[in-house]
C-alpha cells in the first residue's frame, strides 16, 4: 500500500528529504527483500542510538510473524530506501511493534524523518503512542514527554564500572551475599542461551508476581509467551534470548531473561524468590549477570527507563527519550491524561490494548483492570469507575 509523504510546512525547506519525492509503502514482514533487509542494517549501524536489541532486525522478524496487527512501513526517496517504522495497529492506534513487550522503539531512518510525517500516509492511523520513543523528531515533540533511559556501561571493564558506584550500595549486596550463602548454602550463578523450560519458569512466576501485585496479566493473551518461545528458537551467538540464573543450596532464588544484540544487552523480565527477599536475590543477580557480560565484551547494559529508583544503584541515565501521542491532528486528545497526572493510567491501558486486538479481549482485560481499581480504592464509584475506564480505552484505540 503506497502513499505519498506530504510537505513539511515547519522545515522551512532545510530538511534533507524531499517530501514530494517520498513515498511510504506498509508492507508485511514478508515484504522486506535483500535490499531492505540491507538498507536496515545500513541505517542501523549508521546510528549509535539504534543499538539496541529491540532494532536488531532478528527480533523485528520474530516480533512481526507473532505480535497482531504486525506492519513495516518503508520509507523511499526517488526509489530510494530512507527509512522504516515498524508498528502494530489496534483500530486508529499505532503502537510500537511487539508492545508492551518492547521497551524501545522508534524510526529506523535517515535525518529528516518524523513519525508525525508518516501518519497521514498509514492508512486508518490517527495517532501513535510511544512509551520510550529513541530519536524522536522536534516535528513529534509536542505530545511527548522526556524520560531518561538507564544504563550500565560496561566498555572499560566491570571493575571500572564498580568504581563508579556507591560504596555504600555495594557493602551491603556483599554481606547480602554472604548471609545467603550462610544460611541456605552455596551460591551458584549461570548466564546461558535461553530455552523453553526457562521461559516457562519464568513466565510462571512473573505472573504469580503479576497477581499478587493486582497488576495486568500481560501473558494471558498468548502471544507474548509466543514471542518468548520463538527468540529462544532465533538464538545466535551474537542474539537472542539469555538466562542468568542465581541459585542458593542448588535452589533457584531469582532469575531474568534478557536479550542480547552483538554487543548491547537488554535486562528485560526478571523474578526472585519472595520468601528470599531479605537478600536481594534480584540484585545479587543483577551484579553477577553484568560480571559475566562484561567478560563476554558486552559493552552497554539497558536498564529500561528510569521508572524504577532501584535502577539508579545499577545504571546512570544515558539518553533522553520520550513517552506520549503523536497525532495526525493535534488536539486535546493526550491532554486529559497528562493534566491529570495520569500516565500510569495509560500505561496500563496501552498493555491492555497491546496485548488485546480485538474488542472482546480488550474489555475483558478492562474489566479486570476496573476491578483492580476497585480493590485499590473501594470508595470509587462503579459508575464513574466504569466510565473512566471505558473512556480511556476508547481514547486508545478510536
Amino acid at each position: 500500500m503506497l502513499g505519498c509523504l506530504r510537505p513539511n510546512a515547519r522545515s522551512g525547506g532545510r530538511d534533507p528529504l524531499q517530501a514530494d519525492r517520498i513515498k511510504v509503502e506498509v508492507v508485511d514482514i514478508a515484504g522486506l527483500g535483500p535490499a531492505e533487509r540491507s538498507a536496515w542494517r545500513d541505517l542501523r549501524a549508521a546510528d549509535p542510538t539504534l543499538a539496541s536489541p529491540y532494532f536488531d532486525l532478528r527480533f523485528i522478524d520474530v516480533a512481526a510473524e507473532v505480535a497482531p496487527g504486525a506492519k513495516i512501513a518503508v520509507v523511499r526517496e526517488d526509489g530510494e530506501i530512507r527509512g522504516f517504522l515498524p508498528f502494530q495497529k489496534r483500530g486508529a492506534l499505532l503502537q510500537p511493534l511487539a508492545a508492551p513487550m518492547s521497551d524501545f522503539h522508534g524510526l529506523i531512518g535517515a535525518r529528516g524523518l518524523s513519525v508525525s510525517r508518516l501518519l497521514p500516509d498509514l492508512p486508518g492511523a490517527r495517532r501513535v503512542r510511544f512509551g520510550a520513543l529513541v530519536g524522536a523528531s522536534d516535528e513529534d515533540l509536542p505530545g511527548l514527554a522526556s524520560r531518561r533511559a538507564m544504563a550500565a556501561v560496561l566498555s572499560d571493564g566491570f571493575d571500572a564500572y564498580l568504581a563508579g558506584r556507591d560504596s555504600r550500595f555495594l557493602k551491603d549486596k556483599r554481606r547480602r551475599r554472604r548471609t545467603l550463602e550462610r544460611d541456605h548454602g552455596p551460591l551458584s550463578f549461570s548466564l546461558l542461551p535461553a530455552t523453553r523450560d526457562d521461559i516457562a519458569m519464568i513466565v510462571d512466576r512473573k505472573r504469580a508476581q503479576i497477581a499478587r501485585t493486582h497488576q495486568y496479566d500481560v501473558f494471558a493473551c498468548g502471544w507474548t509467551v509466543t514471542l518468548l518461545e520463538r527468540l529462544v528458537d532465533a538464538s545466535a551467538e551474537d542474539f537472542g534470548l539469555r538466562t542468568a540464573t542465581l541459585r542458593a543450596g542448588g535452589r533457584v532464588v531469582a532469575a531474568e531473561l534478557g536479550l542480547l544484540s552483538e554487543g548491547r544487552y537488554h535486562l528485560w523480565l526478571p523474578i526472585y524468590d519472595p520468601e528470599f527477599a531479605r537478600y536481594s536475590p534480584g540484585a545479587l543477580m543483577t551484579l553477577d549477570t553484568l560480571e559475566a557480560l562484561a567478560g563476554l565484551g558486552v559493552s552497554r547494559v539497558d536498564f529500561g527507563v528510569d521508572a524504577d529508583s532501584y535502577k539508579r544503584d545499577f545504571a546512570d541515565p544515558v539518553e533522553t527519550v520520550f513517552e506520549g501521542l503523536v497525532e495526525r491532528r493535534r488536539g486535546v486528545r493526550g491532554r486529559p491524561m497528562r493534566v491529570m497526572g495520569a500516565a500510569r493510567l495509560a500505561r496500563r491501558f496501552d498493555r491492555i490494548v497491546a496485548c488485546e486486538p480485538g474488542l472482546v479481549g480488550q474489555l475483558r482485560g478492562g474489566g479486570g483492570f476496573l476491578a483492580t481499581l476497585a480493590r485499590r480504592y473501594p470508595r470509587l464509584g462503579a459508575a464513574l469507575g466504569l466510565g473512566f475506564g471505558l473512556v480511556g480505552l476508547a481514547m486508545m484505540v478510536d
